[in-house]
């Protein structure tokens, strides 16, 4: 019978292989799109960018929790802040890229009469551009020498209560939670974009959505039908994006609290949700890279009733065929 920490070994593990699966993927279609075509979309820009963070975070996590699980963490000090740096890296770049996509689809697709809006609307590569670049180097400005400062603290903290001076210990203590609160409300920012970005597309969905009901002839109206299930995906992001805040926040207090290592599992467990279920749905919902996905399938099927140096061969030919694409 395995444990409940191998247990949640395997499902981390899992998560982590879908998650680069799908992600690379994201990243081959549209690159190869983009030679392709001699141009890059937007919103592929976005997916491309999103997608290569979040490999970067999966790497980064898997790393952290292989590490975690073997009791290596506190051991090698020195690495695991390497470590940490990667980790505010990939996490702050993904999360302001699924901030930037949840935005463009906000402006894109939402409809509202507010003036503020249509501004933004009619400005929207401009904005996205904005936002692409400026806040996360704002970002990384802040974050880094806070982290610089929280180790210095945290080591001072370290020190003096080993040598059990009370009150040089409860002063470092105090400056130390004061930075990991600031660290905190800095990472709620792109949180704040996201929920109202999202939860007003879903409301602007829902209207519309319901203007249309009133006035459909027939039972099952088909621009009704796409209109719930982009209600049913953004909301479906917007619930992945809080669980996976949720545990990476209490990830990070809790090993800062020193709680039992199955709660951290469990939480990383949590917060791998994110990264790989999110990719599924924006390639589900994606028309490119759903019709890529399909036209793999397709392929292999073709091929499945044959021998199994048959299948090889398919997925050798839609190799070869990304491969041509790349070539000029």
């Amino acid at each position: 019978m395995l444990e409940n920490g191998e247990i949640l070994m395997v499902l981390i593990t899992s998560e982590f292989l879908l998650g680069v699966l799908l992600n690379g993927f994201i990243v081959v279609v549209n690159c190869t799109d983009w030679i392709r075509h001699k141009k890059l979309l937007t919103s592929d820009l976005i997916l491309v960018g999103l997608a290569i963070s979040r490999i970067g975070l999966l790497c980064t996590m898997m790393w952290t929790a292989y590490l975690f699980v073997n009791g290596l963490y506190a051991v090698i000090a020195d690495r695991v802040r390497v470590i940490d740096v990667f980790l505010v890296l990939t996490h702050s770049s993904s999360i302001w890229f699924a901030t930037v996509l949840s935005i463009f689809y906000f402006l894109k697709i939402a409809n509202f009469s507010n003036p503020f809006f249509l501004w933004m609307k009619w400005r929207i590569n401009r904005i996205i551009y904005m936002l692409l670049g400026g806040p996360l180097v704002i970002s990384f400005a802040f974050c880094f020498p806070m982290m610089e400062r929280m180790y210095y603290y945290a080591d001072h903290f370290s020190r003096e209560r080993e040598r059990n001076v009370s009150q040089e210990v409860q002063e470092n203590k105090n400056k130390l939670i004061m930075f990991q609160i600031l660290f905190t409300l800095l990472g709620l920012i792109p949180f704040a974009l996201t929920l109202v970005s999202l939860s007003l597309f879903i409301l602007s969905l829902w209207r519309h959505t319901q203007q249309m009901q009133l006035n459909a002839t027939g039972s099952r109206d088909p621009n009704t039908e796409a209109h719930v299930r982009a209600m049913k995906t953004m909301s479906s992001f917007l619930i992945l994006f809080l669980l996976y805040h949720i545990g990476f926040l209490l990830n990070y207090w809790t090993y800062l609290l020193g709680t039992s290592k199955m709660f951290s599992l469990l939480n990383i467990s949590i917060m791998f949700l994110y990264p790989f279920g999110h990719s599924l749905i924006l390639i589900l919902w994606n028309s490119k890279l759903r019709k890529a996905v399909l036209k793999l399938w397709w392929k292999i099927r073709c091929y499945q009733q044959g021998s199994h140096p048959q299948v090889l061969w398919t997925i050798w030919h839609f190799l070869r065929g990304l491969k041509s694409r790349w070539s000029p």
